[in-house]
């Protein structure tokens, strides 16, 4: 449930009184969630129409 409302445009006040977990564990929780997303970026090749 926490990962989804990290996901919205909830402020971390909002989710530590909904979920009643501390402001801390759920600052620490978030640095730890953002240290995991992968940060390369990934480009693929499309074909584009050629303009006349």
């Amino acid at each position: 449930m926490i990962d989804k409302l990290l996901l919205e445009k909830i402020p971390l006040a909002g989710i530590v009184r909904v979920t009643e977990v501390s402001e801390v564990w759920l600052q620490q929780y978030g640095n730890d969630k953002y240290a995991q997303v992968e940060r390369q970026v990934k480009i693929s090749t499309q074909k584009r129409a050629l303009d006349d």
